[in-house]
């Protein structure tokens, strides 16, 4: 049987996923473990910052934040993820973050699959209709500055002051025009932090513990089991690492949900089943997960759930397409 990757390259289609939030929530990482997991050679991504129309100063100027519309070249984007499903390359605009300008365009793209991480990715109907696959990253307000501010000054150059000042300036935008495209998204992740306090078994700087709640929408199409095996033995021996697994369904914005909530850190036994479904659905017998570690935390399971998601929805996508061609 061919894997959905084969499938996908003889489709001679792109497919392409959007990952939408607030600047410092998270959205790179979901985006990067849903691409190493799918395959480097089968993926881009991308960040919307490239598809500012306002530079620092500009902004600065005009006394408005990049995550209003107007901010945006959001036709731009639509017009190039137009171009990207077609399989034709774009010249992609590139934002530079330490000069805060502006700087020409380079080449991109196509790919297999396309990932797009931005502010404002559902933002309009057009972008809404150009992407497959709608994810949303909500981080708690305190886990969304903590990450803020060690991106922007770890690697941005920011003073925290600055920082901070910005992440207050630019709430009223968020609630504005981010935050309401949640609505619009499949699945909206959300994180917060731990109830359980990470124990220091070893030496070395605090872990950082999550717990991670999945709202993903009851859709029609028919999703394939996968296992979460638990191992009571582990779980009895005293090294054992504190977690939880929760699931419940409920409404969310006028729509049926289902609702998983995954805290503290999970033995990689447990995930076993899941990775290797996703194994036999992309046609590779690579390990997944990162084995240095014998636990997952829950962003890392969080990913591979997403993933497995991303995977139904392209195997739902591919199989419409092929019974349209054989009809």
């Amino acid at each position: 049987m061919k894997s959905i990757m084969d499938r996908i390259k003889e489709s001679g289609r792109v497919f392409v996923f959007g990952i939408a939030g607030d600047s410092g929530s998270g959205k790179t990482t979901i985006s990067r473990g849903i691409k190493r997991i799918l395959g480097e050679e089968m993926v881009c991504s991308f960040s919307m910052d490239d598809y500012h129309s306002l530079d620092r100063k500009a902004r600065k100027e005009r006394n408005i934040t990049p995550l209003h519309p107007e901010a945006n070249h959001l036709e731009l984007l639509a017009d190039h993820l137009e171009a990207l499903r077609r399989g034709e390359a774009i010249a992609k605009p590139v934002y530079d973050h330490g000069k805060g300008e502006i700087c020409g365009t380079v080449p991109f793209g196509p790919a297999p699959v396309i990932i797009v991480e931005g502010l404002h990715p559902f933002f309009t109907p057009r972008l809404r209709s150009l992407i497959d696959f709608k994810i949303f990253v909500d981080p708690s307000r305190s886990v969304k500055r903590l990450w803020k501010v060690r991106r922007d000054v770890g690697e941005r150059g920011y003073e925290p002051a600055q920082v901070m000042a910005e992440i207050l300036q630019r709430e009223p935008d968020y609630k504005l025009y981010v935050d309401i495209q949640k609505i619009y998204a499949e699945i909206v992740v959300k994180i917060q932090d731990s109830r359980f306090h990470p124990s220091l078994l070893e030496p070395g700087p605090e872990p950082d513990w999550y717990s991670v709640r999945l709202i993903q929408e009851m859709l029609d199409q028919p999703v394939s089991q996968v296992g979460l095996t638990i191992d009571l033995s582990k779980i009895l021996r005293s090294s054992e690492h504190d977690f939880s697994i929760e699931f419940q369904r409920d409404d969310y914005y006028g729509k049926k949900v289902g609702i998983m909530t995954v805290d503290g850190e999970i033995h990689q036994s447990m995930i076993a089943d899941l990775e290797k479904k996703l194994c036999d659905s992309l046609g590779t017998y690579a390990v997944i997960s990162d084995r240095r570690e014998q636990y997952v935390n829950a962003i890392g399971l969080s990913q591979l759930i997403l993933t497995w998601s991303c995977i139904e929805k392209l195997e739902y996508l591919l199989g419409k397409k092929e019974l349209i061609v054989r009809g």
